[in-house]
Parts: C-alpha cells; sequence; structure tokens
C-alpha cells in the first residue's frame, strides 16, 4: 500500500451532504484500525491499518449525533488507483439536486456501490486495453495474418 500522506491529500476531505429525508450523510476515506477485543489482545493479535471508506449518518439517532452504518475497503471494494475517480462522483453528487433522489442512508449506500462497481469494471477494461497496447504499437507482433491471401499477387501482364 503506498503512503499515507500519498493518498490522504486535501483532494480527500470528508464530503456532507442531506438526503431528502433530511437526514445527513458524511462520507470519509483514511486509514482506519481494526477492532481487537481482549481475548484476541491476550492472544497476541494487534490491531492493523486498513484504507476504507466510511459512511456516517444521523438516521435513526439523537439529534446532533452520527453513526457509522458502512465501510467499502481497500482491495475487497475498490482499489486505491480508484479513488480520485470516486472521490470526484462523491464531490459531484453531493453539490447536485440527485443527491435528494435518496430517500435514506440504505437508498444512498445501494446507488453509491453501483458506481464504485461501475468505475471498478471501467478500471479493469483500461488494464486489459493497456496489457494489449504493445501489440499496438508493434504491428508485426499485432499483424500476424499473411495480407497476400487476401490480395490477387499474380502479374496480370506476364511478359
Amino acid at each position: 500500500m503506498e503512503s499515507h500522506k500519498n493518498i490522504l491529500s486535501d483532494e480527500f476531505d470528508p464530503v456532507s451532504f442531506d438526503l431528502a429525508s433530511g437526514d445527513q450523510v458524511k462520507v470519509a476515506l483514511g486509514f482506519f484500525w481494526t477492532k481487537v477485543d481482549e481475548i484476541d489482545r491476550m492472544m497476541g493479535e494487534r490491531p492493523v491499518q486498513y484504507l476504507a471508506m466510511r459512511f456516517y449518518s444521523n438516521e435513526d439517532t439523537q439529534p446532533r449525533r452520527t453513526q457509522q452504518f458502512h465501510e467499502l475497503c481497500h482491495g475487497k471494494d475498490f482499489e486505491q488507483r480508484q479513488c480520485s475517480k470516486i472521490w470526484k462522483w462523491l464531490l459531484d453528487h453531493a453539490g447536485s439536486r440527485e443527491r435528494y433522489d435518496h430517500e435514506s442512508a440504505d437508498d444512498f449506500i445501494s446507488h453509491f456501490e453501483g458506481v464504485v462497481e461501475r468505475i471498478h469494471a471501467e478500471d479493469e477494461d483500461m488494464i486489459e486495453h493497456l496489457e494489449r497496447l504493445p501489440e499496438f504499437t508493434l504491428p508485426e507482433a499485432f499483424d500476424r495474418i499473411d495480407d497476400s491471401i487476401f490480395t490477387d499477387q499474380t502479374d496480370p501482364d506476364p511478359i
């Protein structure tokens, strides 16, 4: 994993916005510590940091309080190289009226997961394209068909 400074720039400040229901949602990208209970700690297990997107909401809580309701983890739900695209979409969505299409935090997260899957699929297509790129830059590696079978190689006016 790249260093924490490289990924956590000002570009990834937490994003907060309201839903149609009036509930607030906050999304944070960062390195979080795994939770280790006392029994596991006594067995020698130690907390480790991992990259994740955490979602907080004040839906179904006391006034002026938020709670975590969802988490997307690096390596499982998204790749680090996709963070900029995902965050750009999130900033655009938070500033648009489309955010009012979501009645609940669960509704928003379902939509968001679909966007992350689409970005991941587009990213995978790009990787496949880049892996084939040498074939396009080296015509002899790409064009393995003898084109003489498609053209008439006989001389129409023999001497």
